[in-house]
């Protein structure tokens, strides 16, 4: 039984079964499904009864911290919901909300996480579980974020099964239905964001280069084309942005060289960015490869028009550009 399973069966009081293969399998059947849940929901309340959506965020990043989350929900006792989001399927993002609707009055919904590391799909990153009552007439917000300060070392094993991390600290994972705040859309940005702090502000892109950190670009400035693991080649891109969402963002990449009138394939990623100077925020470590449809020979040395678009979850879109030489050599 994994640490989820016991977690979930201590708040519940009966056992069920982890089968994350079935799971795997049925993410499509089970997004339509859970697609049109969201849609009834969004319409008014069924007389007599309540709605809870979990909000789920995280100061860790996705794509860079976190791969993938293991969801587990169930409603009364029974099991709702049992379904995974990654990084890779393109299913995972956060802020997210996990929604359920029809609630008798009182019914108690509980809702137990695994956030795994992009190196480890086995040991659990975070282990984050909360409980609460439906309210007949209400749809609450019951917010489960996933912290830094409750991240599992290597021996840990994390909390009891009847508690749960906030803060560093093993808690009751209940929470008093009358302390949580009514639902509404804006609920994820109403926190303050530190790469978004005027969200009315213009969005920013910064285009510069790096694996381990930011570093400007100036037109024409020459990239290193480097061998890549399976063959291909890339260079190292990296962004500065400014009111722009910290976590949930999609970042795309395009190149196109203008002496050889080619397109490079586009790099799309949903990676979490970290706190910098000047107010900024940056994402090194891109690795974008560029010789998916073209011989690497025929591009080394060549001009290359890069730009970069990041689209938050608030719908701002944020684009910038730099023209780079490619090296002459390989590395």
């Amino acid at each position: 039984m994994t640490s989820l399973e016991r977690r979930t069966q201590n708040l519940a009081g009966s056992s069920w079964p982890l089968n994350r293969l079935f799971s795997r399998f049925c993410f499509l059947a089970t997004a339509l499904l859970l697609l049109a849940a969201g849609l009834a929901g969004c319409g008014p309340l069924a007389p007599g009864s309540g709605a809870i959506v979990v909000g789920v965020t995280s100061e860790l990043r996705v794509g860079v911290d976190i791969a993938q989350i293991h969801i587990l929900l169930r409603v009364s006792g029974a099991t709702v919901r049992d379904e995974w989001r990654s990084v890779a399927e393109g299913t995972l993002t956060l802020p997210a909300e996990i929604q359920v609707d029809d609630l008798d009055d009182g019914a108690e919904v509980e809702v137990a996480l695994e956030a795994f590391r992009p190196d480890d799909p086995v040991k659990p990153l975070i282990l984050r579980s909360a409980a609460t009552r439906a309210v007949s007439g209400k749809t609450l917000l019951l917010r489960v974020p996933l912290q830094r300060a409750c991240v599992l070392g290597p021996s840990d094993a994390g909390c009891g099964a009847s508690e749960t991390c906030i803060g560093g600290q093993c808690v009751d994972p209940h929470v008093d239905p009358a302390t949580l705040d009514e639902y509404t859309s804006e609920w994820s940005t109403a926190e303050d964001d530190v790469c978004k702090p005027d969200p009315s502000g213009l969005p920013e892109v910064i285009v510069g280069k790096g694996q381990g950190d930011f570093l400007p670009l100036k037109a024409l400035d020459e990239m290193q084309v480097e061998a890549g693991p399976q063959g291909g080649h890339h260079i190292w891109i990296a962004l500065r942005v400014k009111n722009l969402r910290r976590s949930g963002s999609i970042t795309s990449i395009r190149g196109y060289l203008p002496e050889l009138d080619h397109q490079v394939r586009s790099f799309d990623v949903i990676f979490s960015f970290d706190p910098d100077e000047g107010g900024y925020c940056s994402l090194h470590g891109l690795r974008f490869q560029i010789d998916h449809d073209l011989d690497i020979d025929q591009m080394l040395g060549k001009v290359m028009d890069v730009q970069v678009t990041v689209t938050d979850p608030d719908g701002a879109i944020g684009e910038g550009a730099q023209q780079i030489t490619l090296s002459d050599a390989i590395l």
